[in-house]
């Protein structure tokens, strides 16, 4: 009997020391191999500054619609500014982390020490995107842009319709020293100087430019730069990239450019359907409420190399530059 406990004792430890042994033992490559890690990069809050413009057409249209949500934002602002200066300020204070500007904006301010880089164009991807035009006051009979030699034009210097008033001037094949201009910051001031007959001509941008023709303005032929030779004016997303440079800020912008698609696939659908939000969001003077026409948009994609080097020529020519500025320092 004692033998056969004995036996009985051996034999059950020598199951355990096999079962110690085979868990001792190294796993096979299939056994160690875990699951790859998935941690998903959380979106950081963003705040956009924007104009009461039709460039941020698309930027409401994703808000109204929970567009930055699906493309997992948790918090994005869209901060509306009353002028390019206080929306420029409040980027280079870092209140805001993106704003919807132009080129030459994006490119002064790198100069002067903030640097952004341009992830998409807002509005001018093609010429028929973004109206700018120079406009004769009422009564003014101007046949052609070679007309307003001499003349001084309302415009403002280093802003996108000083840029429009000389690429349509030499466009016509005006000289540069025959391109007079009278310097008036504000928009609003420079339209109402227009119509009444204090400035006879003006560079303006849209819907000063429809508003205008309303009111018995004209367009100098020649000066629609959606009819132009070239592509020349665009409104860009420039955003700080020190935003950009972290993980959180980078996948936040991709998430806006993802809405920023979806909601443009909706405008360019529809576009008509959407005048209401812009009448809203953009302020469109009464006149312009039942009849301005809705631009469509692009998709997501930045500006070109050349589409930044010529204004970097532009500015460089102007003397506007505070320091070298080349289209990699702009560009994603």
């Amino acid at each position: 009997m004692r033998t056969s406990a004995f036996a009985r004792s051996a034999a059950a430890l020598l199951i355990v020391g096999m079962l110690m042994v085979a868990g001792c033992a190294p796993k096979s490559a299939e056994q160690t191999e875990e699951p790859a890690a998935t941690d998903k990069i959380t979106a950081a809050p963003i705040k956009i500054g924007t104009l009461a413009t039709q460039d941020s057409l698309p930027l409401w249209v994703a808000e109204e619609k929970g567009y930055f949500t699906e493309a997992g934002l948790a918090s994005v602002e869209i901060v509306p500014f009353q002028s390019a200066m206080e929306l420029q300020t409040a980027f280079g204070a870092g209140a805001i982390d993106a704003m919807m500007t132009d080129i030459m904006v994006s490119a002064n301010l790198s100069a002067s020490g903030t640097k952004v880089v341009l992830p998409m164009i807002m509005l001018g991807a093609t010429k028929e995107q973004g109206r700018f035009a120079i406009v004769g006051a009422p009564g003014q009979k101007f046949a052609s842009m070679n007309d307003l030699k001499g003349v001084p034009v309302g415009t403002a210097s280093l802003t996108i319709t000083e840029y429009v008033l000389d690429k349509l001037m030499e466009e016509a094949g005006v000289a540069a020293t025959d391109v007079k201009k009278e310097e008036v910051d504000k928009v609003p001031v420079r339209f109402q100087l227009l119509m009444s007959g204090k400035l006879k001509a003006a560079s303006l941008p849209e819907p000063f430019v429809s508003l205008a023709e309303k009111q018995g303005a004209k367009i100098v032929p020649g000066g629609d730069d959606t009819q132009g030779q070239s592509n020349i004016s665009q409104s860009v997303l420039a955003v700080n990239r020190e935003f950009t440079g972290t993980d959180e800020g980078a996948a936040s912008v991709d998430a806006v450019l993802a809405a920023w698609d979806k909601a443009v696939a909706d405008i360019n659908a529809d576009p008509g359907s959407f005048r209401s939000t812009l009448v809203s969001k953009a302020r469109l003077p009464e006149p312009l409420a039942t009849d301005f026409a809705v631009s469509t948009y692009p998709t997501a994609s930045a500006p070109t190399q050349e589409q930044v080097q010529v204004v970097l020529d532009w500015m460089k020519a102007k003397g506007y530059l505070k320091a070298e500025v080349v289209p990699a320092d702009l560009l994603p």
